[in-house]
């Protein structure tokens, strides 16, 4: 965080995360630690493979049932949520903490409406129905700069672009007016000019709402265009946490030089 006294929205402590498989343990998560400021933009970038979607749905208690938290702490706004009944995390899942998860075409159901999402959860969070709850969809969709609400609607996923598709995530993610957000990977299978468009909506969306957002991508070029931090993960764990300029220019750790001397551009381009 720019400023360390600044209360965080969210701290991460000493999180460990095992998988359980046929082969024995695995250790996914190895004791990482970080913090997210109100209103601040955080990049995890990293390999496949080296944690970032496990820490994501760590956060919001998604795990497959394969996997144990062995160790930590996720204190979001003072309450540790890993201590909160499954009924009070849900809860805040959805009304303060929200995700938008990878691949739109598998994350929306085929066999119900854009608009059939959008009014399920008005309905669960916020006990909306009937013509106020259309009212909202069409307004979550306007926000996304989505056109012709009405008509979209009534859509089927399989009926819009994957542009569309993930527009239609990111409304369902904004519906309760989230005060946390993860993107984890929200660009993955679109090309270059609908990936800018959807970065530059999440920047515009968090900007107005003073949303604090941990955005996880392999992409560096793309998290840093986004995010005022970068937290590199490795094999499980976090290797460097850093404001993103001060990365591109004089990474610290090995792994993180190495990132950026994978990416087809110098660190001086990336952070100009």
């Amino acid at each position: 965080m720019s400023d360390e006294t600044v209360t965080p929205i969210l701290q991460v402590e000493d999180l460990s995360v095992e998988f359980h498989t046929r082969n024995g343990v695995v250790k996914v998560l190895d004791r990482i630690s970080f913090a997210v400021a109100p209103g601040e933009s955080v990049a995890v970038v990293g390999e496949s493979g080296s944690g970032k979607s496990v820490t994501a749905f760590a956060l919001l208690g998604l795990l497959d049932p394969a996997a144990r938290i062995t160790g930590g702490k996720i204190v979001y706004r003072g309450r540790d949520l890993l201590a909160l009944p499954e009924r009070q995390r849900r809860e805040v899942r959805g009304r303060e903490l929200a995700m938008i998860f990878q691949s739109p075409r598998t994350s929306l159901s085929q066999v119900r409406t854009v608009g059939r999402h959008l009014t399920d959860v008005l309905a669960r969070h916020h006990g909306l129905s009937g013509a106020k709850a259309n009212a909202r969809a069409a307004e979550l969709l306007a926000q996304v700069r989505i056109t012709d609400q009405e008509r979209r609607l009534g859509a089927y996923p399989f009926e819009l672009s994957g542009g569309m598709c993930q527009r239609v995530l990111i409304a369902l993610a904004l519906a309760c007016a989230p005060s946390f957000l993860i993107a984890d990977e929200p660009t993955t299978g679109l090309d270059v000019t609908t990936q800018a468009a959807i970065v530059e909506l999440l920047a515009d969306l968090c900007a107005e709402r003073q949303m604090a957002m941990v955005f996880i991508t392999h992409d560096l070029p793309l998290a840093s265009t986004l995010a005022n931090r970068l937290l590199v993960m490795h094999a499980g764990q976090l290797v460097e946490d850093a404001p993103t300029a001060r990365l591109l220019a004089r990474p610290r750790h090995p792994y993180s030089a190495k990132l950026l001397a994978a990416v087809p551009a110098s660190a001086a381009t990336l952070a100009a």
